[in-house]
C-alpha cells in the first residue's frame, strides 16, 4: 500500500514536462509497482487532460502525458500525436524520451514533429493535417513524456475521457478535468464506471475525473466491444459551433433538423439533362422498387469512391450536380447524390449518419452529439422492410448492407428532423452457406472432388470478394481455407455472383494425394472434408467479460462420397445431435449402396450476448463438434 501511495505521488509530480533530477530518478521502471507491470506493454505512468470550455466557438486542450513502454508490442501506446486544420490550431508541442534508468535520450521541440497530410490512400482531398513524433527505439523499456495544447473554434466535439486505451496497458494515474469558467450549458455520459475506482469531483469552474493504480487487463476471445467494458466520460455542448457554423443539440429531432438545414438542404440540384436521363432509365420499371434498383445500379457504374474532408466538407456533402459531373465522391456526396436522382423521381429517401464497423457500434441514442463515421441511404417502406443502401460501393447489390452497417441504431435526417431507426438484422437463417460435393475416394489413398458452394446473406458477405481476387491469390485463398487438408490441389474454380438473388457461387474441382489414411487392410476416412470448425476457444481459469457471439449463421453440408474400389463400411454411426443454446448441430451418414455413402452435417449457431459463466459451455459445444468434425471411419477391404 505504501508503495502505491509513493506511486501515486510521484504521477503528480511527473505531470510537469520538465523534470528535476529527482524525478529521473522516479522514473526508473524498477519503481514501478509490479502488479502494474504484470501483462503490461506499455504503462502510463501520469496523464493529465484540461478541456477550457471558454466560449460555443473557443475549445482549448492541454495534455500531458507520461507513458513507459516495456516491450515492442507497446510502442504503440506511446503513439503520440496532434491533429490540425483550419480551424484548429497547435499553441504548444513538445516531448522528452527517457531510458529504463530515467535519462534523457532525446528532447523533441515543436519543429522537431514529423508534419504530414492526414490524408489517407482512398482521399481526394484534406486540409487534416497531423504532428507526431517518429521515434524508433533501440532498447526497451523506454519512458516518453509528451504535452501539447491545442485551440479550436469548433466545439462540436469534445475529446471524451478514456483513462484505459487498450489491453495490455496499466493506468498509474489519470485525470480529465473539464474548465467551464461561463457555465455553457454541457451534457455529460459517464459508461461503465462500476467496479472502477474513479472519483469525481466538482472544482470551482468545473468537474475532474481520476482515476489510478489499474493493472493491465488481458484480451478474451468474443469479448464485448473494448469500449463497451472500460470506463469513459463524453461531453456536449447543448449549443456549439461546427467549421463555423453555429448548432444546437439536445434531442435528435432537433439536432437532425438542425443537420438538414446547414448541410444538406439546397445541395441535391441536379442538370434538366440528367433527370431527363434517369427518366428514360426507370421509364419501363413498374414499381419505386424497380426504379431505385436502376438508379442505384446507374450510381455505381458512374462513380467511384474517394474521401473528400476540406474544411465544413468533413461534414456537408459535395453538390449533387458536382458528383454527376466529376464521376466520385466521398460516403457523403455519393449517398447524396443518390438521394437526389430518386428525389427526381420522387422516391423518397433518407441521408443516414451511422458508425460503420464489422464490429457492431450503435449511434448512441441516450447522448444527443455529433456521432457517426459513415453515411448510407435510407428508403422508407410502409408495407415492407425499409431499403438500405451502401452508395460507396461498386460492387454490392441492391438493398444489401452487409457486416459494415448491419444491425445497428443510426441517424435518419429528414426534413423534419432527425429520427433514430435500426438497420437490418441479418437473422442466422438468412446467412446460410450451403456446400454440395461429389467425392471420388481411391484405393491408393487419394480424393478427387468437385464442390459447389452457395453464400446468401452476411455469408455472401463474407466470401463474395474472392472474385476480386487474381487467379493465383484465390488458389492460395482455398488452400488457405481447407489448410487441414495436406497435399490439397486446386484444379479448377468458377465463379458466379447472382446480384439478382443476393447469391454467391463457388464451383471448386480440388484433388489429394494422400487423403484416406491407409492402416493394414483399412482405410481411414474423415468424411467431414469441406466444412470442419476450425474454432480455436482458450479455457480460462477465471473469464472476466460476457462473452458475445455477433452474428449467427447456418452451415449446410452434402457430399456424395463414391468409396475406393474394392472397400465398404460394414456398420455406419448413429447420427450425431447436439442442441445448445448457442445453436444446433447434427451430423449423419447414409448408406446409399455399397459403394456410395451421402455425407449430411448442419451447424447453426444463434448469436447473441451472454454471461461469461456460459463461456465454457459453448467453449464445450464447440469442442464437442470439433471433435466429430475431424472423426475417421474405417473401410474396409472386401
Amino acid at each position: 500500500m505504501q508503495k502505491r501511495i509513493y506511486l501515486f505521488l510521484v504521477a503528480v509530480a511527473l505531470l510537469n514536462l520538465k523534470i528535476s533530477a529527482q524525478e529521473k530518478t522516479d522514473l526508473q521502471t524498477s519503481k514501478i509497482d509490479s502488479l502494474l507491470t504484470k501483462n503490461a506493454d506499455a504503462i502510463v505512468r501520469s496523464e493529465e487532460v484540461i478541456i477550457e470550455i471558454n466560449s460555443i466557438n473557443s475549445i482549448v486542450v492541454k495534455t500531458k502525458r507520461i507513458v513507459t513502454v516495456l516491450n515492442k508490442n507497446g510502442v504503440k501506446h506511446s503513439d503520440f500525436y496532434e491533429r490540425y486544420d483550419s480551424s484548429t490550431k497547435i499553441k504548444k508541442l513538445e516531448a522528452i524520451v527517457y531510458d529504463a534508468e530515467g535519462e534523457e535520450i532525446k528532447k523533441y521541440r515543436k519543429g522537431d514533429f514529423e508534419d504530414h497530410s492526414a490524408i489517407g490512400s482512398g482521399d481526394l482531398a484534406t486540409d487534416n493535417r497531423v504532428k507526431y513524433i517518429q521515434y524508433t527505439p533501440l532498447k526497451y523499456p523506454y519512458t516518453l513524456a509528451f504535452e501539447s495544447e491545442v485551440q479550436s473554434s469548433t466545439t462540436a466535439f469534445v475529446e471524451p475521457w478514456f483513462p484505459v486505451s487498450s489491453y495490455r496497458v496499466s493506468v498509474i494515474k489519470s485525470n480529465y478535468e473539464i474548465v467551464n469558467p461561463n457555465e455553457i450549458a454541457l451534457r455529460f455520459k459517464e459508461k461503465n464506471f462500476e467496479g472502477y475506482p474513479i472519483s469525481h469531483d466538482k472544482t470551482d469552474t468545473g468537474v475532474l475525473y481520476s482515476i489510478s493504480n489499474l493493472e493491465a487487463r488481458l484480451p478474451e476471445v468474443y469479448s464485448p466491444s473494448f469500449s463497451d467494458i472500460v470506463p469513459s466520460v463524453w461531453v456536449a455542448l447543448n449549443d456549439f459551433s461546427l467549421e463555423g457554423i453555429e448548432g444546437s443539440a439536445t434531442d435528435w429531432k432537433s439536432f437532425g433538423k438542425w443537420q438538414y438545414n446547414n448541410l444538406l438542404l439546397g445541395r441535391s440540384k441536379l442538370s434538366d439533362t440528367t433527370i431527363k436521363q434517369i427518366e428514360e432509365l426507370v421509364s419501363n420499371a413498374k414499381t419505386n422498387k424497380e426504379k431505385a434498383k436502376l438508379i442505384y445500379e446507374y450510381v455505381q457504374k458512374k462513380t467511384r469512391y474517394i474521401s473528400v474532408q476540406l474544411g465544413i466538407g468533413g461534414w456537408m456533402p459535395f453538390l449533387a450536380e458536382d458528383v454527376d459531373r466529376l464521376g466520385y465522391g466521398d460516403c457523403k456526396a455519393l449517398t447524396n447524390y443518390t438521394k437526389a436522382l430518386l428525389d427526381s423521381q420522387n422516391i423518397t429517401s433518407y441521408y443516414t449518419i451511422v458508425f460503420g464497423d464489422r464490429n457492431k457500434r450503435n449511434i448512441d441514442t441516450e447522448f444527443v452529439a455529433m456521432q457517426g463515421n459513415h453515411v448510407i441511404l435510407n428508403i422508407p417502406d410502409e408495407k415492407d422492410e425499409d431499403i438500405w443502401l451502401e452508395c460507396t460501393s461498386q460492387t454490392m447489390p441492391f438493398n444489401f448492407i452487409g457486416g459494415f452497417t448491419d444491425d445497428r441504431n443510426v441517424l435518419v435526417i429528414t426534413p423534419e428532423g432527425g429520427e433514430i431507426k435500426k438497420t437490418k438484422k441479418y437473422l442466422p437463417e438468412e446467412n446460410l452457406q450451403h456446400t454440395v460435393a461429389i467425392v471420388n475416394l481411391s484405393e491408393n489413398g487419394s480424393l478427387l472432388a468437385d464442390i459447389e458452394r452457395t453464400s446468401k446473406g452476411l455469408e455472401y458477405d463474407w466470401n463474395y470478394n474472392v472474385q476480386f481476387e487474381t487467379p493465383k491469390d484465390q488458389t492460395l485463398h482455398y488452400k488457405k481455407h481447407w489448410g487441414y487438408i495436406n497435399g490439397l490441389e486446386v484444379k479448377k474454380i468458377e465463379l458466379k455472383d447472382d446480384k439478382e438473388a443476393i447469391n454467391f457461387i463457388e464451383n471448386i474441382k480440388v484433388s489429394c494425394p494422400s487423403y484416406s489414411k491407409k492402416v493394414g487392410d483399412r482405410l481411414l476416412v474423415c468424411f467431414n472434408i469441406f466444412d470442419r470448425d476450425k474454432s480455436s476457444l482458450p479455457k480460462y481459469k477465471e473469464r472476466s467479460t460476457s462473452f458475445v457471439i455477433p452474428r449467427g449463421y447456418v452451415n449446410t453440408d452434402e457430399y456424395m462420397v463414391n468409396l475406393p474400389k474394392g472397400f465398404g463400411i460394414a456398420d455406419l454411426p448413429e447420427k450425431k445431435l447436439i442442441q445448445s443454446i448457442f445453436g444446433e448441430y447434427t451430423y449423419e451418414l447414409e448408406k446409399i449402396n455399397e459403394s456410395q455413402i451421402k455425407f449430411k452435417r448442419y451447424l447453426k449457431i444463434i448469436d447473441g450476448t451472454f454471461s461469461k459463466e456460459q463461456y465454457e459451455d459453448y467453449r464445450k459445444f464447440r469442442s464437442e463438434i470439433q471433435k466429430i468434425d475431424k472423426s475417421r471411419i474405417a473401410l474396409k477391404q472386401q
